[in-house]
């Protein structure tokens, strides 16, 4: 083989082998399965195979370039097979997991760094020192544009100083909550216009203005209905222990906001987005108030998943002037970002009661369905005590005057893992819980009290189609006198299902 065509073949199964490893690294989490079930270490190994297969070949091709002595065919052979077989894996979770591709870039942007470092280094020890010259000028011209342009990015970074679409206005029971976000870290408030005149309320943790991408501010409930309010931020530059210095500040006006009519109201149910971009504008018209039921993404990997996947959302479907309720899917209880936006959102508490005239929601948590010591959360769940608190809050509510409703991500909550039933139906029952709203199975289906294991009659509101991530079945709901008309249908505007339900007036 020639000398030339060796290098060059060398060459090129650097560079792949350099992509494949960064690559490995963003859809590693798409072995989940296969590291932790199939094969316990799968995907670790192979990316130790990767960057041993990768340093090979710096030394291949640093050996071509000098005087041939250290290239060799059969090991060529070798690392050119390898390469193929983790392609081969990577292309296989793509294209399995092409709908979650976002989230698997965002769990791998913490490593990408280091090992974008690690590999620049071997090709700065091995391969660039016995370049040609006009080879060295060429990169020493790149290594130069690329620190310039990473300098410029960081103190001036691209798109400005903004908000990241409408704020959304949380109901947890207790208080709205107005989260917003912006796209660069920043102190945030809430300006309210009451009969009081003009307050304004910034996020604070303990008397500190909080710098993040993401803002809740609590407000009571008669200081925001039908009053129209605003949110504004200021971007964080440095904030250091004696001084620090605040940038650009922005404002948005909102509107006025208008809580939730007693009765003859609708309410739009989204469920299972599972990062789906849906027209999120065709969603929630006519809606008086929102429920977003779960599992918003597939996991939760950083601050851009989550509003991405429900601030945005909820913004522009509750147009920041409805409130929003909003109860965790199992999915919701995934990622390293989990409490990051627990605590994001500062709601004070993720299960509670809502009464709406004659109506009264209970939300509850369904958590996670399987055993705390399953081999997909790989050892960070301990769900037993978070359910049993959750329970005993269950067991001290009263017995409420009206129409019991249940708002949930799944109907498991009333099984245990072993698909034993939990004790959690009865207190529903004993509270006169008499139909759930949920979802969790993708699709929209009416189950009757005769059909149901609970006896509970259950709507699950639909889900993210997995054949199109820009489509979503979603539900209406009117609430009329105890008799609710249900509609379910895909932002594409096919009617799913129609449903008529009755409620038991509890008394």
């Amino acid at each position: 083989m020639d000398k030339k065509v060796k290098i060059i073949l060398s060459s090129v199964f650097t560079v792949l082998s350099v992509i494949a490893s960064l690559l490995l690294c963003a859809v590693r989490v798409g072995f989940v399965f296969v590291d932790n079930y199939v094969f316990d270490g799968f995907c670790y190994l192979l990316w130790a195979i990767f960057i041993v297969n990768t340093v090979v070949l710096f030394f291949q091709l640093r050996g071509s370039i000098l005087d041939n002595r250290l290239f060799k065919t059969p090991v060529l052979i070798i690392n050119g097979l390898i390469l193929l077989i983790n392609i081969g894996c990577i292309a296989a979770f793509l294209i399995i997991g092409k709908d979650d591709l976002m989230d698997y870039f965002y769990v791998s942007l913490e490593t990408l760094p280091y090992l974008s470092l690690f590999y620049a280094l071997l090709f700065l020890t091995f391969v660039l020192p016995v370049a040609g010259r006009v080879f060295q000028r060429i990169t020493a011209c790149v290594v130069s544009a690329a620190i310039v342009v990473t300098v410029a990015v960081v103190a001036f970074p691209a798109g400005g100083f903004g908000f990241e679409g409408s704020p959304a206005v949380f109901d947890d029971g207790s208080a709205y909550h107005v989260v917003f976000a912006t796209n660069r870290e920043s102190v945030g408030y809430v300006k309210l216009n009451g009969e009081s005149g003009e307050r304004v309320i910034w996020d604070t943790v303990a008397g500190r203005k909080e710098s993040d991408r993401i803002h809740s501010v609590r407000v009571e409930y008669d200081e925001l209905d039908n009053f129209e309010y605003s949110v504004g931020a200021v971007r964080a530059i440095e904030d250091i222990a004696y001084g620090g210095h605040l940038g650009k500040e922005i404002t948005l006006e909102v509107g006025r906001f208008a809580p939730c009519p007693e009765d003859g109201f609708e309410m739009t149910c989204v469920t299972d987005n599972h990062s789906s971009r849906p027209d999120w504008s065709k969603i929630g018209t006519n809606a008086d108030i929102v429920a977003f039921l779960g599992d918003i993404s597939s996991g939760v990997y950083s601050a851009n998943s989550i509003i991405d996947n429900l601030i945005v959302p909820a913004g522009i479907v509750s147009g920041g002037t409805k409130p929003v309720i909003y109860t965790l899917g199992n999915h919701d209880h995934r990622g390293s970002k989990v409490p990051y936006m627990i605590d994001a959102l500062d709601f004070d508490s993720c299960y509670f009661r809502k009464t709406i005239g004659d109506y009264v929601f209970t939300v509850l948590d369904s958590g996670e369905d399987k055993e705390d010591e399953n081999y997909e959360y790989a050892g960070y769940n301990a769900f037993a005590p978070y359910f049993e608190k959750q329970m005993r809050w269950a067991e001290s509510l009263e017995k409420e005057d009206g129409y019991n409703v249940l708002i949930t991500h799944s109907p498991h909550i009333f099984f245990e893992p072993d698909d034993k039933p939990s004790p959690m139906s009865d207190i529903m029952r004993g509270l006169g819980v008499d139909f759930v709203i949920c979802g969790h199975s993708h699709t929209a289906k009416y189950i009757g009290a005769n059909d149901s294991e609970t006896g509970i009659q259950t709507y699950i509101c639909g889900g993210k189609i997995d054949e199109d991530h820009r489509d979503i079945r979603y539900t209406d709901m009117t609430f009329d006198n105890g008799v609710i008309n249900a509609v379910s249908m895909s932002t594409k505007g096919e009617v799913i299902l129609e449903e008529q339900i009755r409620l038991e007036k509890a008394n």
